[in-house]
C-alpha cells in the first residue's frame, strides 16, 4: 500500500516507472549533477497518482540536498527577478496587508511589492543565509526558519501567505500547508503557485527540472479543489499564466516530439536516452524555430505556472480532514463551495533545462 503524502489515502497507483540510473545520466549530462546518491540505494523511481485527491508524486520522495542546489544556483537563469505569478498575485494584496512569503529567496517579490506602490508589511522565510544577506542589503526581512516552526509562534498573524514555485520541492506537503493556514488570520488568503500538471509540460520528456530531486510532486487543477476541502478552506480561483514568448519554442519542440512518438506508436517515457528520442529532436528543433513565430497571446496554450487562491474561513467549519477514507462515496469528486473555479490561459517550461527556470 502506498500512502498519499497529502491526504493520507492508501490507494496510490503507479503512472510510470523508470530506472534511477537513467535520471542520474540525464542530470549529469545537463548539469554535471549526479543525483543517484539521493535515492537511498533504490533502483527505480515511480510517478504515483492518488485516486482520492489527484496528487501526483514520486516514490521514493527524495528532494535535492545542498550540493545539488548549489550546482543549479550557479546557472545564470536559475533565479529570475520577476515571475509572472507576481502579477497574478498582486490584486490579492490590499494596501497595509501583512504578507508572509515562504521560500522567499533574496526577496524579489518583496521588491516587486515595493515597486507596486502598495504599502505592506513583509516577512520572508528561506533556508539560504546568502539570500538573507542579499535581502538585508535591500532592507528586506528574511528569516532562516521553516514555515512549520515559524507558524507555531505566529498563528493568525498574516493577511496573505504566499509560496511561489515552492510546494513542488516539499516532502512534508500536508504539514507545510497546515502551517501556512495556521499563520493566516481568519479570512486571510493563501496563494500557491506551482508548475501546472494540466499544461503540456506534463507530457514532456527529459525535462530534468520537472523531475526529482528538483520537483518531487505535481499538481492538477482538480487537486486544488480537493485540497480546499481537506484543509477546510475556500478555493477562490485557479488561474494559469499565458505562454511566455521565450517558451513558445519549447511548446512546439515538445509537441513535435510527442507527435513523432504517437505516429510511430511508441510510448514516450519521461526519461529517454534512446536513438529515437535523439532523432525526433531534429525535426522538433526545426519546427520549433519556425512555428513558434506564429504563436501569440490569442492562440497559445496554458503555460507552466498555475496560481491558486484560498481563503481561510472566519471561523472553522469543521477543521481539516486528517484522512480520506478509501471508500469515499464521492469517488474522489469534490465540488467548490461557490461553483467552479475560474481558469484563464497560460505559460510553459524549458526543454531539458536549457531555457529559464526558477526555484524558490
Amino acid at each position: 500500500m502506498v500512502v498519499c503524502p497529502f491526504c493520507s489515502a492508501g490507494n496510490g497507483v503507479v503512472l510510470e516507472s523508470f530506472p534511477i540510473a537513467d535520471l542520474d545520466a540525464l542530470y549529469r549530462r545537463l548539469y554535471k549533477a549526479p543525483v543517484a546518491r539521493l535515492f537511498g540505494g533504490r533502483d527505480v523511481l515511480s510517478l504515483m497518482r492518488c485516486v482520492e485527491c489527484d496528487l501526483r508524486w514520486y516514490e521514493p520522495m527524495a528532494g535535492g540536498d545542498e550540493d545539488f542546489y548549489n550546482t543549479l544556483q550557479h546557472k545564470p537563469w536559475y533565479y529570475v527577478d520577476h515571475k509572472h505569478e507576481f502579477d497574478l498575485a498582486l490584486p490579492c494584496i490590499e494596501p497595509g496587508s501583512a504578507v508572509l512569503e515562504v521560500g522567499s529567496g533574496k526577496g524579489n517579490f518583496a521588491r516587486f511589492l515595493q515597486n507596486s506602490g502598495r504599502p505592506h508589511r513583509y516577512t520572508g522565510l528561506d533556508f539560504s543565509s546568502q539570500a538573507q544577506r542579499m535581502a538585508a542589503s535591500n532592507g528586506i526581512d528574511i528569516r532562516i526558519q521553516s514555515i512549520q516552526e515559524f507558524a507555531d509562534s505566529h498563528s493568525d498573524v498574516y493577511d496573505v501567505v504566499c509560496a511561489f514555485q515552492v510546494l513542488e520541492h516539499v516532502v512534508e506537503i500536508r504539514s507545510f500547508l497546515n502551517a501556512v493556514a495556521q499563520a493566516l488570520k481568519p479570512g486571510g488568503l493563501m496563494l500557491i503557485a506551482v508548475p501546472s500538471e494540466d499544461s503540456y509540460i506534463s507530457q514532456s520528456n527529459n525535462l530534468a527540472l520537472n523531475l526529482p530531486p528538483h520537483h518531487i510532486s505535481r499538481y492538477t487543477d482538480r487537486w486544488f479543489t480537493h485540497a480546499a476541502t481537506i484543509l477546510d478552506m475556500e478555493l477562490l480561483r485557479v488561474e494559469h499564466d499565458p505562454l511566455q514568448p521565450h517558451h513558445r519554442f519549447d511548446y512546439i519542440y515538445q509537441l513535435t516530439i510527442a507527435s513523432i512518438y504517437k505516429l510511430m506508436r511508441r510510448r514516450r517515457p519521461m526519461v529517454d536516452h534512446r536513438w529515437m528520442n535523439w532523432l525526433a529532436r531534429i525535426p522538433a528543433f526545426m519546427l520549433g524555430k519556425f512555428l513558434a513565430q506564429g504563436l501569440g497571446p490569442h492562440n497559445s496554450p496554458h503555460g507552466h505556472t498555475v496560481l491558486a487562491v484560498f481563503r481561510k474561513p472566519l471561523a472553522p467549519t469543521r477543521g481539516p480532514i486528517e484522512t480520506i477514507a478509501n471508500n469515499d462515496s464521492t469517488n474522489g469528486e469534490v465540488s467548490l463551495p461557490n461553483g467552479d473555479a475560474t481558469t484563464t490561459k497560460g505559460d510553459s517550461m524549458n526543454i531539458e533545462g536549457n531555457a529559464q527556470a526558477s526555484h524558490a
